[in-house]
């Protein structure tokens, strides 16, 4: 999937970008950068793509992803709803790998930084003590400049680096290619996907979004994300479904039906053989 190139804006005075995002919804197209991004999702809910993988992103997420991996955020449904009062709110950062100079990078003492850059290409999400630890470090170093503000990020990076207590987004280390034709068709298929994964969705349907037949749309979707587009779609369903397992305000046969499974069963097998883990047992992941 080729998605599109994003220019980072940093200040004059400035190695790298530090923001505070305050909007309705989140919604970035599938693109990349060559900076590495940093966010920490102060409010909101909703969907994270990295690579071939799928995720769900809460407030307190922490998520960094590497440089050129390609990427999506999407807000839940009702943060597009305008009679909703509802806000998104993250802190993101963008820095280039080599913003130190690449001599910085050869450094022995940097050795963990290099490993770092390299495993966040599938995308990672800090959690435990590395995340509390970072964010108040990423909160301080919005309100500093000069020196103070690389010496903060800095500190960021070792948090992670050392950390234990994370997971991957995606299975594979991908990054993009500069090619940006077909990245109009990607978002067609993502929006028209995450729109609509709740209810039967036909092979038919999604080749018309993309505007192909859809033996080409099947092996389209299987070259650049190396799955089918309905495994595709199962990870788009487990994952709405454990977010809604994580709140614990519906039955587990409630939650399978409101994430597009019309048997409970298929929905248990599904979420066992993708989630490693039974609905009951992530359910208790979540409990106090």
């Amino acid at each position: 999937m080729k998605p599109l190139f994003r220019k980072v804006q940093v200040g004059p005075e400035q190695s790298f970008s530090i923001r505070q995002d305050a909007v309705p919804y989140f919604y970035s197209h599938w693109h990349y950068h060559p900076e590495i991004e940093i966010v920490h999702i102060l409010n909101g809910t909703g969907m994270l793509l990295v690579g071939d993988g799928v995720s769900n992103y809460r407030e307190d997420d922490l998520i960094i992803v590497g440089a050129n991996a390609p990427h999506f955020f999407r807000s839940d449904p009702q943060y597009f709803e305008q009679s909703m009062d509802l806000l998104s709110k993250s802190n993101v950062i963008h820095f280039d790998p080599n913003f130190l100079g690449e001599t910085f990078m050869k450094l022995p003492e940097a050795v963990s930084l290099s490993d770092l850059f390299s495993r966040i290409r599938k995308g990672m999400m800090i959690r435990g003590e590395a995340r509390d630890q970072a964010g108040v470090l990423i909160d301080q170093m919005r309100q500093s400049s000069g020196i103070d503000r690389v010496i903060l990020l800095l500190k960021v990076l070792k948090i992670f680096a050392g950390a234990t207590d994370y997971t991957y987004v995606s299975q594979t280390e991908g990054t993009a290619s500069l090619d940006e034709q077909n990245t109009k068709r990607i978002d067609q298929i993502f929006s028209f996907s995450l729109n609509n994964f709740t209810r039967d969705i036909t092979l038919q349907e999604v080749a018309d979004v993309a505007n192909i037949s859809v033996n080409s749309f099947c092996r389209y979707f299987k070259t650049h994300t190396r799955k089918t587009y309905f495994q595709f779609l199962l990870e788009l369903r487990i994952g709405h479904a454990c977010k809604l397992l994580a709140e614990e305000k519906l039955s587990i046969s409630q939650i399978a039906y409101e994430s597009g499974f019309n048997n409970l069963s298929h929905f248990n097998r599904t979420f066992k053989s993708i989630m490693k883990m039974r609905p009951n047992e992530y359910q208790q992941l979540y409990k106090v």
